[in-house]
């Protein structure tokens, strides 16, 4: 661990943040990568149940109170810069309108992507993926989510290309896994850069009827990740004789939290990652 990495924690650590990531539960990619047990806590899209998904404010939180990931989804600007925001258009998340994509980086950054969520949050803007690489770094893993509407056949140039150069730029190789509903994207991200580790995404168009196996050897992808939908104990139990994690999105209510820590899987995407902690920390506690 860097000297920066080490000042880092002490800092959170004295001002009563939650240390489990920084005590080295999940320090890299490699460990989260390897089923062992221990469950994954993943914020999805940032703390969204407390914070505007999406925004630095959501992946702070998701710091603050020691999750072991933040998933995000990128885009790009009309100017080509990688964004963070999950809809291919304005109109949800934000005071525009129209597509992400008939934008430039310098109109977005003028938006309002806080005050749709509550008051308290006007003004939050839509990040680059640069800056929340530059906030996570040393705190926290990530899981880059490139969306379909982004990906094009074209290799150079795309949005796969500027994701691995960020990764590089960052040296978060060790931090960052990627995942995408669109096997063209990890198929790219294989030939860019295959030390990125990746994460199939089950697509029910492209993906009916095959196995998690299947699904992984496709496209060289080290981790499944599935809906609560359609995970089930054939899909766990193929994915751990692979030695590669189950991880399984969207799970915000804690019954359905425990059915799935009964059913063995490795991760859970949360818009809660609060209620997942205090779930494992209350089940560590009865042992």
């Amino acid at each position: 661990m860097k000297l920066r990495d080490v000042c880092c924690l002490i800092v959170l650590g004295c001002a009563g943040v939650d240390m489990s990531w920084g005590e080295g539960r999940f320090a890299v990619i490699e460990d989260f990568m390897k089923p062992d047990g221990r469950m994954r806590v993943i914020a999805h899209r940032g703390f969204s149940g407390e914070a505007p998904e999406n925004t630095m404010a959501a992946f702070r939180k998701a710091i603050e109170i020691g999750a072991d990931m933040i998933e995000l989804d990128v885009l790009l600007s009309r100017d080509g810069q990688v964004v963070v925001i999950h809809d291919a258009t304005l109109d949800r998340t934000t005071n525009g309108t129209g597509n992400v994509a008939e934008h430039s980086l310098a109109e977005l950054a003028d938006l309002d992507g806080g005050t749709w969520f509550s008051p308290a949050y006007k003004n939050q803007r839509i990040p680059t993926l640069k800056e929340v690489l530059d906030l996570a770094r040393g705190k926290i893993l990530v899981n880059v989510e490139i969306k379909t509407e982004a990906v094009t056949d074209e290799l150079g140039g795309g949005i796969t290309e500027k994701v691995v150069e960020l990764v590089r730029t960052h040296d978060m190789r060790d931090q960052v896994v990627v995942s995408s509903f669109d096997p063209r994207a990890l198929e790219q991200m294989r030939r860019l850069d295959p030390g990125i580790t990746t994460a199939a995404l089950f697509n029910r168009d492209l993906h009916e009827g095959k196995s998690p196996r299947e699904v992984m050897d496709e496209v060289g992808s080290r981790g499944f990740n599935v809906s609560h939908e359609r995970v089930d104990a054939s899909v766990t139990r193929i994915c751990h004789e692979m030695g590669r994690p189950v991880a399984v999105y969207t799970v915000n209510e804690v019954e359905k939290m425990e059915e799935l820590l009964e059913l063995g899987v490795d991760a859970l995407f949360t818009d809660f990652p609060d209620r997942l902690l205090e779930l494992l920390r209350a089940r560590r506690s009865d042992k």
